[in-house]
């Protein structure tokens, strides 16, 4: 989705609300995608009009064309994609924290609303921290359990979100086979790791081999 330049009124800036979600937090191949969509406060509206909701109630077929609309309507989309290799480096939190940073600093809006990342101890932590590191006031970012089920900005952010990780993982699989969409309980993704670890004990650069169900795999293949 292209940027369009920032909206105003006589100069003045008008109100925008971005939206930000993920999809592949939980699985264990292929990357983790972080979405952000901007538009006018004016025009959520709209987004519940074109049947925009949350990415987990619309078929795989139905997202791609509610991504096309969004970007007709004019809302403004980024993502940020995280290698499996990264996600292995690094602590989770704090990679969607750094991506939404990037959305809010290329995305420019006045408020923001994220489907929170965190257990709700964390939340107030999560939100200070990008309100001191992106300069929005922290009343101006909410940071909220099911976001994507109840803004539709957020509703937005998860579509995009699981098109384009969709995108990558199909291509992943000319290169690796077929893994189904990487999370650790389908059968095609438990099938390709004790391939590889039958093959060699080593694992597949597109997998996060620090979680739990690859570990107790290669522990598995060891003892055999």
């Amino acid at each position: 989705m292209a940027l369009a330049a920032e909206p105003s009124v006589l100069g003045v800036r008008v109100a925008t609300v971005l939206g930000v979600d993920e999809a592949g937090r939980g699985a264990v191949l292929g990357p983790l995608v972080v979405a952000g969509v901007c538009l006018e406060e004016g025009e959520l509206a709209r987004l519940s009009e074109l049947g925009v909701r949350d990415s987990k109630t619309v078929p795989r077929g139905r997202r791609r064309t509610l991504v096309r609309a969004i970007a007709r309507s004019g809302a403004r989309g980024r993502v940020v994609v995280v290698p499996a290799g990264t996600v292995d480096r690094e602590n989770l939190t704090s990679l969607e924290r750094e991506a939404v940073l990037v959305l809010i600093r290329d995305l420019d809006p006045r408020r923001v609303v994220v489907d929170t990342p965190v257990g709700p101890p964390a939340i107030r932590g999560f939100r200070d921290s990008l309100a001191s590191r992106s300069g929005i006031p922290r009343d101006a970012i909410a940071v909220v359990p099911r976001a994507d089920r109840d803004h539709p900005a957020v509703a937005a952010a998860s579509l995009l979100a699981k098109v384009v990780r969709d995108a990558y993982v199909v291509s992943l699989r000319h290169e690796y086979g077929d893994f189904g969409w990487g999370y650790p309980g389908e059968a095609k993704v438990q099938a390709l790791l004790a391939a590889w670890c039958a093959e060699g004990g080593a694992l597949p650069p597109i997998c996060r081999t620090r979680w739990r169900c690859v570990q107790d795999l290669l522990s598995r293949h060891l003892l055999d």
